[in-house]
């Protein structure tokens, strides 16, 4: 490990003790102070895991060697990427105007043929299953109310 990672890591490491330490001492509610799983027991945890974490980068042998993959990046799928981030976007900005079934669908679809799926019949019924699926458990079941489909053909906006 070169030594620019030594010093980020004992920097991390000072950054976990510090936080570790400062969640220990937040001051709980009077009810908080039976419950299982109290406001400061995720941040410990975290505190706990960068302390191990860090230690562990300092004190295992060094071995100088670049690793094997540290240019992996340059053969990174980035217009694919790119693409799929756009895919993201576009389904958000749709999501209230076409409703969350075709929108869904239609991101299903799209972002199957960008990850190299020919098979266009196959990404649809898949889409429409999984977003007909996910509306009917987050709707009927959860009982959060959501728009499956715009208002011009039932749903309200």
């Amino acid at each position: 490990m070169a030594r620019i990672d030594r010093y980020i890591a004992l920097a991390l490491l000072a950054f976990s003790i510090g936080y570790g330490y400062l969640a220990w001492v937040h001051p709980l509610l009077p009810f908080e102070a039976r419950m299982p799983f109290k406001p400061n027991t995720m941040p410990l945890g975290l505190a706990v895991l960068g302390i191990l974490f860090s230690s562990l980068l300092l004190l295992l042998p060094n071995n100088d060697e670049p690793p094997k993959d540290a240019e992996g990046w340059r053969g990174f799928a980035w217009k694919d990427t790119a693409l799929l981030i756009g895919l993201a976007i576009g389904y958000a900005i749709l999501l209230r105007p076409i409703g969350f079934i075709a929108s869904t669908t239609l991101f299903i679809i799209l972002s199957s043929r960008v990850l190299g799926e020919t098979n266009l019949f196959r990404s649809t019924i898949t889409g429409l299953i999984t977003s007909g699926l996910i509306w009917y458990l987050v709707d009927e079941v959860l009982g959060i109310y959501l728009v499956a489909t715009p208002g011009f053909l039932g749903g309200s906006l």
